[in-house]
């Protein structure tokens, strides 16, 4: 049967998948910022539910009015939502750790306007966040995301939606509790090597009174955190392919919960 034929004989089905892609592409990583044009972002919604929907079985909707029709468009809306939602926490652990390297580098008070989410972030976190996106794109996360799409109508089938509230606040605080402990061991080795350095320093202001230890500290501190990042990178990789798999399970097992 030919495909148009096919969705033109199962629209409905077609709008509820279409709505969840929607969601998806509205708030995940790379695709869901703010520099990517709206209607890429529909086009690209649209050409993956007729993917998705070319593969799919067939789906049994037991509708009976307008006003129930769209309380399911609300909720596939909310699950495409909620998917890319649990993909960005994620993603925000290397702003936390980009925020504790600033600060302990001393460019606390350096933030430069994100055009993709039109905040301040901080300098270092930024840099970490646009490698990440790169090394994200190099690992085939893109691949990834679409198979995620489509193993979500097989976890949650369309048009049976249910919200499990008590366990999807847990996987969401496991992943929000995660996202600190990645920031942290991201940002660990430059803040220890900086603390180590601010020790040698004030073990040589005792030292010797005669040298001015402020002129030549906070250059010392950004070449010493520089130069440890720079070391750590190999390692990085190793902590990033952890947090894209750490994602893609707790975001199918957030899926679960979203099921009847």
């Amino acid at each position: 049967m030919d495909i148009i034929q096919y969705l033109l004989q199962n629209v409905q089905v077609f709008i509820l998948l279409f709505v969840r892609m929607l969601g998806i592409f509205i708030l995940t990583p790379f695709f869901g910022t703010k520099n990517v044009p709206t209607t890429f972002k529909i086009g690209l919604g649209f050409f993956a539910a007729v993917i998705v929907f070319d593969t799919m079985g067939p789906v049994d909707l037991q509708i009976n009015n307008v006003l129930d029709y769209f309380i399911v468009v609300i909720s596939e809306f909310i699950v495409g939502l909620v998917i890319g939602l649990a993909s960005m926490i994620s993603f925000s652990a290397i702003h936390l750790a980009g925020q504790l390297i600033d600060y302990q580098l001393g460019f606390g008070l350096v933030n430069i306007l994100d055009i993709h989410s039109e905040t301040q972030v901080p300098l270092m976190g930024n840099f970490i966040y646009i490698l990440t996106i790169l090394i994200f794109m190099l690992m085939n996360g893109h691949y990834t995301l679409f198979t995620m799409l489509a193993k979500s109508v097989d976890i949650i089938p369309i048009g049976k939606v249910a919200f499990d509230l008590s366990g999807m606040s847990q996987v969401l605080t496991k992943m929000v509790s995660d996202m600190f402990i990645l920031g942290f061991r991201i940002s660990a080795p430059i803040i220890l090597t900086t603390l180590l350095t601010d020790l040698t320093l004030g073990i040589i202001s005792r030292t010797i009174p005669q040298l001015n230890v402020f002129m030549i500290g906070m250059p010392a501190k950004i070449f010493v955190g520089i130069f440890t990042l720079l070391i750590m990178l190999p390692m990085y990789l190793t902590i990033i392919d952890f947090m894209f798999n750490g994602m893609n399970a707790d975001i199918f097992r957030l899926m679960k919960f979203m099921t009847r």
